[in-house]
């Protein structure tokens, strides 16, 4: 049962008169939604080692503040983190065994479903509406319906790549009607700024340096109402299998973290611009403009799903048929942590 602030005071009036034992009102707080202290391994117990793969980005704020406040090893984990240029890649690591835990868009993870790559998201991180088509005005770019016939650079693979579809479809347009160019995240804004390129679709804070570096030459098409991404916490399906108690503590220890988010983001916002290569006021605007809830939701197969419909389409991906999403999804270690924040039907 989830117990409210409201419901926990009247469960403690109630055993103060009636005299119970304080062990049961201990026992009784501890499941009330409060800041109450995370249950932690016995001190004997070695740590347990971890390979995190992450990306700077601000969806992954939740590992950055974990690492730093050292949650994780109040849990007994000794993470170390890999450093990644984008989602796709630090997925890459997980499925190359290189890593065991990646945090990604869920654009990537629906890629690798349908090559059969057997990968388990554990949670839901965040949701942002944060990505963009950014075009050059002196190239003539002032709609997305005057894309057309124009070279627009995107990563290959990754939601970028996505929401350059989704936005041209809304203007009846379609990828034959652009020439699509592949550049590694890192590389698109200097694509655009030298003129590679007329465009490019991709995410913040790659967004807001393509504005700052063109200028009035800038023209911004953002992707809100159109399309949100999510940044999941994903490993493989023998990991999530063989080391449930392992993700057990690393949903934990996240938990605290998103909790740290929501009550003091002026606290956090140090750790994400230092993550991030970022000043601090840009860090905090890039942290409103995220929402943090670890959770596994049911929207989250339904966009799966597309994404999945969409690589077979567009033969990003050969395969002849849909895989079974839900079997991308891992419920239990989130269940045993966050039991109401798990709305996926199965």
């Amino acid at each position: 049962m989830r117990f409210t602030r409201e419901k926990c005071s009247t469960v403690w009036r109630s055993r103060v008169r009636w005299a119970w034992p304080l062990a049961i009102l201990a026992a009784v707080l501890i499941g009330c939604d409060v800041d109450a202290p995370a249950s932690t391994p016995p001190a004997s117990a070695p740590p347990e080692s971890i390979v995190l793969a992450v990306t700077p980005y601000v969806g992954a704020a939740p590992t950055f503040v974990a690492v730093a406040k050292g949650y994780f090893e109040q849990q007994g984990l000794k993470v170390t983190v890999q450093h990644h240029p984008s989602g796709k890649a630090a997925l890459d690591a997980v499925i190359a065994g290189q890593a065991d835990v990646a945090t990604v868009a869920e654009l990537p993870i629906a890629l690798a479903a349908v090559r059969g790559q057997p990968v388990a998201i554990l949670a839901t991180l965040s949701t942002q509406s944060d990505h963009a088509i950014v075009g050059r005005t002196d190239r003539g770019i002032t709609t997305v319906a005057s894309l057309k016939g124009r070279r627009v650079a995107v990563s290959a693979g990754t939601s970028g790549d996505f929401v350059l579809d989704v936005m041209l479809v809304r203007q009846r347009l379609s990828r034959a009607d652009v020439q699509v160019i592949d550049r590694k995240p890192r590389d698109l804004v200097d694509a655009l700024e030298r003129g590679e390129a007329d465009a490019i679709a991709t995410w913040e804070p790659m967004v807001a340096d393509a504005r700052r570096r063109l200028g009035d030459r800038a023209a911004v098409f953002p992707s809100e109402g159109i399309y949100d991404s999510t940044f999941n916490l994903t490993a493989s399906r023998q990991f999530a299998r063989q080391r449930s108690e392992a993700t057990r503590r690393l949903l934990t220890a996240l938990e605290r973290a998103e909790q740290l988010l929501a009550r003091d983001p002026a606290a956090c916002a140090p750790i994400v611009a230092q993550a991030l290569d970022k000043s601090p006021e840009e860090a905090r605007q890039l942290l409103d403009r995220s929402r943090f809830a670890l959770g596994l939701e049911q929207h989250l197969l339904v966009v799966l799903e597309d994404q999945g419909r969409w690589a077979m389409r567009n033969r990003v991906v050969e395969a002849r048929q849909a895989p079974n999403f839900l079997d991308a999804v891992y419920l239990d270690g989130l269940a045993s942590v966050k039991p109401r924040s798990v709305t996926i039907i199965h």
